[in-house]
This record gives C-alpha cells, sequence and structure tokens, in this order.
C-alpha cells in the first residue's frame, strides 16, 4: 500500500471512531447521489459542490465535521491525540454522552464508538478500515452503505442490520 492510499485510510478514521467511509456526505459526492446532494444543499444552504468530504482527517471536511459542535477535534488538539482512544482520560464523559446523538431510521451511528475506539486501539487503522468496510458493504452485491441504510441503493437488498448495529 502506498504512502498517498494510507493516507487516505487515515483520513476516514474520524477522531470520535465514526467511519467516515460510509458517511453520505463522503458517499454522495463519489456516488452522484444527486437527491441526497440537492436536499443537502437545499438544507445547509451549501452550494453543490460544497457538499463534500474526504473524511475526517483530511483537508477537505464537512463544515459541520470541521466545526464539531460536540468539541473532539478541539479536545483532542488540547489533549495532543489524533483520536479518542490515545487520550488518557478515554472513554470520558464526552464520549458518553455522544453514543445516542443522531438517530436516522432507527439507527445511531454512534452507538458503538466506544467498542470500535478501542478495536481501532487493538488491531490498527488497516485492520479498523478493513472492518467498517465489510461491515458497511452491502451483503449482496458489495456497494458501500450509508450509515442509517435500511435498503442497498444498487441492488434492493434490505439492510435488515444496519451497517452500524453489526459491526462487531
Amino acid at each position: 500500500m502506498g504512502k498517498k492510499d494510507k493516507k487516505r485510510i487515515k483520513d476516514l478514521v474520524g477522531i470520535c471512531g465514526i467511519y467516515c467511509g460510509t458517511c453520505p456526505k463522503y458517499l454522495a459526492p463519489r456516488d452522484r447521489d444527486t437527491a441526497f446532494l440537492e436536499k443537502t444543499s437545499r438544507e445547509s444552504g451549501l452550494p453543490l459542490e460544497k457538499i463534500r468530504c474526504d473524511g475526517c482527517l483530511s483537508d477537505n471536511v464537512y463544515p459541520s465535521c470541521r466545526d464539531c459542535r460536540h468539541g473532539f477535534r478541539r479536545c483532542a488538539e488540547e489533549h495532543g491525540v489524533t483520536w479518542c482512544f490515545q487520550c488518557l482520560e478515554f472513554p470520558c464523559s464526552r464520549l458518553r454522552s455522544f453514543l445516542p446523538i443522531h438517530v436516522v431510521n432507527g439507527v445511531s451511528h454512534h452507538a458503538r464508538l466506544i467498542e470500535e475506539l478501542e478495536y481501532l486501539k487493538a488491531h490498527g487503522i488497516e485492520k479498523w478500515v478493513e472492518k467498517q468496510e465489510k461491515a458497511g458493504s452491502c451483503p449482496a452485491c458489495g456497494k458501500a452503505l450509508y450509515w442509517y441504510a435500511r435498503e442497498c441503493p444498487a441492488c434492493r437488498f434490505p439492510i435488515e442490520t444496519p451497517s452500524v448495529e453489526n459491526r462487531r
């Protein structure tokens, strides 16, 4: 794996343990999901070309993640770490209070972040990303799915257990 590939993979590992590779703001521009992009543009007031993110640690971070209202980016900086699991206070109250936030289609893609960060710490970035890619793909056709998908947009295969709840 080249240096550029390793950087791209690292960029997709959120500070808080979210896998950016199944985030709609990451996938939609790549998949040309016009409906999602237009809806997000209307809701955010951002032009279509600004609805794009290359991952939490990349140079092109979606505004709501860059500003991180939950404070993970600032906290990591203050503690001199890249990811929450590297902090002496892990798992902290900030991370615990983040777990139940943002439920879509009955799915909270934050629910297992502490477990995911522990896995990341134990197994490393490449193994963790491999695990996330497998869990976040359609079992029938392999298409990468949004965090909260209940059906594959490519083959219409029903996703009975959303990818974020099936990451063990």
